[in-house]
């Protein structure tokens, strides 16, 4: 086949494969759909990533052979390795968008499998300390993500072991043990998707990297819908009402008494919880805040009593001006199944452009009711 026969057919399938994506994405919302029609789909559309694959395998091969042999390609050290890939998955994002969806390279194409929609988009693209709004936390490193394969199912909870060995004699029967308890945690995820417009223009005459304003605009939006949906399961813990005059005592009588040793702690609080906290002294007029030199991700910066403390806005947790705060041990309080990564997917649009959807699948449920409390403190004497 001609190299240009190679990329009309290379075109052909991209388009094919484009169209297929879009009927899947489809079906794949609508509960009327038959299983075996979306496997259907699903192989069909495999099939035609397979040959588009194939075909700009056989056109990177026919450019490698029309090359210049007399200076041939720099070759990189494995230092440099990582850098290259990751440069090369970011121009691989910027090529689909600049080509509404047609030109899928190399390093786009290995992250998508026959049972996505979009292109995924690496972690580590997302992700851009330079960019991150730091006066924002994410909930979600706070808690234990936990994958998931399917839409639904039970997750099971060890509970804390009560009992304990005994001594026993040489040679003598082991003694019963009381089985381990689980508790069983229902979960089922949901879809949480959107779409971000840019028109035809703005996409034809960007000279910058399109992939940082778009990686960094769906973060920000995923760590406020991850937010959205972990703060009920924080405010749903045993209530604990405090007073300004008694805050200290309260709190460390959560940390020392209420909490078992085995949990970790945690203080996520709004921003007025956190301001009565930034203002107690102790008996010598020393702020009890204190820097806090452990954690880099704690946005706060302090620790109160040796525990990190979290600030996140009063509407997270209440109204304006609550003083709410959650103490206690997210990792084991909150269950995360995380079911699918953020997708791109192009869609048409009625306006002169084109929307970048972008979707993510998970679910958020209470785990251990007994690893942490919720705290509401008002001004008193």
């Amino acid at each position: 086949m001609k190299p240009t026969e190679l990329q009309a057919a290379f075109r052909d399938a991209s388009t094919k494969a484009s169209d297929l994506n879009a009927k899947l994405n489809t079906m794949l919302l609508d509960d009327n759909v038959k299983p075996e029609d979306i496997q259907t789909t699903q192989d069909e559309l495999k099939a035609v990533k397979a040959r588009r694959d194939a075909l700009n395998t056989q056109i990177k091969d026919l450019e490698k052979e029309a090359g210049d042999p007399v200076n041939p390609a720099p070759t990189t050290n494995i230092l440099t390795r990582d850098a290259q890939k990751l440069n090369e998955q970011k121009q691989g994002i910027n090529d689909y968008i600049h080509s509404r969806g047609a030109k899928i390279s190399d390093a786009v194409s290995q992250q998508v499998t026959s049972t996505e929609v979009g292109v995924l988009i690496p972690q580590e693209i997302i992700y851009n300390p330079a960019a991150e709004v730091n006066s924002v936390v994410d909930l979600s490193t706070l808690v234990t993500k936990t994958p998931v394969t399917t839409a639904s199912g039970k997750y099971p909870i060890l509970q804390r072991a009560t009992d304990r060995f005994n001594s026993v004699a040489e040679l003598a029967e082991n003694p019963s043990l009381a089985e381990p308890a689980f508790k069983q945690v229902s979960w089922e995820v949901e879809t949480y998707r959107g779409a971000i417009p840019l028109s035809e223009e703005s996409i034809a005459d960007a000279q910058v990297d399109l992939t940082a304003l778009v990686g960094q605009s769906i973060g920000e939006k995923k760590v406020n819908t991850y937010n959205a949906l972990i703060a009920p399961i924080l405010q749903s813990f045993t209530a604990k009402a405090t007073t300004t005059a008694t805050l200290v005592d309260s709190l460390k009588h959560i940390l020392n008494v209420d909490l078992d040793p085995a949990y970790s702690r945690v203080i996520i609080a709004s921003q007025s919880f956190y301001n009565s906290l930034d203002t107690l002294k102790d008996n010598n007029g020393r702020y009890l805040l204190q820097e806090s030199t452990a954690s880099v991700a704690n946005a706060s910066g302090k620790t109160l009593l040796g525990v990190p403390v979290y600030v996140v806005g009063d509407d997270l947790l209440g109204l304006a001006g609550d003083q709410k705060a959650f103490v206690g041990d997210t990792k084991r309080g909150v269950l995360f199944t995380d079911r699918q990564e953020v997708t791109l997917a192009w869609e048409y649009s009625k306006i002169y452009g084109r929307y970048l959807g972008a979707a993510f699948r998970f679910d958020v449920k209470q785990a251990d009711d007994k690893a942490g409390y919720f705290v509401t403190n008002t001004v008193g004497a």
